[in-house]
């Protein structure tokens, strides 16, 4: 159980770490994303004003800050299992679903909102779509490991 909890605690902490640079790059992102200028889409042509769009509308603003707080409070409920964990005890997994189903959610919203971009007839936003995807699930990994030590640490009933 103790070695468990402490791969748990590793992997929280990498949670914890990519939760503060995930909160920093929102804030720090926050009022391009509020307020975009379509100066900076200009020189990718109709792409560009398609971006500038989609960008600008009330629904991409809404999601970039439900995304900040949802980011926020998953570092709140890290901070708390670290902990917990610190303590041998086992905390809750939910924040680490929610972690996984917010990733999938944004990633899903992202690559059905986003204007396609072609470049010479190729289709960029497939390539886009590939590389965000793979990054994704990267970034998942932490959150799986810790549910996964998580389990294994909790004792079996027989």
């Amino acid at each position: 159980m103790e070695k468990h909890l402490k791969k748990a605690k590793t992997w929280n902490m990498v949670l914890i770490i990519l939760g503060i640079l995930s909160t920093i790059t929102g804030i720090i992102g926050l009022p391009k994303s509020l307020n975009p200028k379509l100066s900076d889409y200009k020189m990718l042509g109709d792409y560009g004003q398609e971006m500038f769009d989609y960008l600008n509308s009330p629904f991409t603003k809404v999601f970039s800050i439900v995304s900040l707080a949802i980011s926020i409070g998953l570092l709140v409920y890290y901070f708390k299992a670290n902990k917990k964990l610190a303590d041998e005890s086992i905390p809750t997994k939910i924040p680490y679903y929610a972690y996984i189903i917010w990733g999938l959610i944004g990633l899903l919203i992202n690559q059905l909102m986003q204007p396609t971009m072609q470049v010479e007839g190729a289709n960029v936003s497939l390539v886009m779509m590939i590389v965000t995807l793979i990054f994704q699930v990267i970034f998942l990994i932490p959150a799986v490991l810790v549910i996964v030590h998580l389990f294994k640490a909790e004792p079996e009933v027989a």
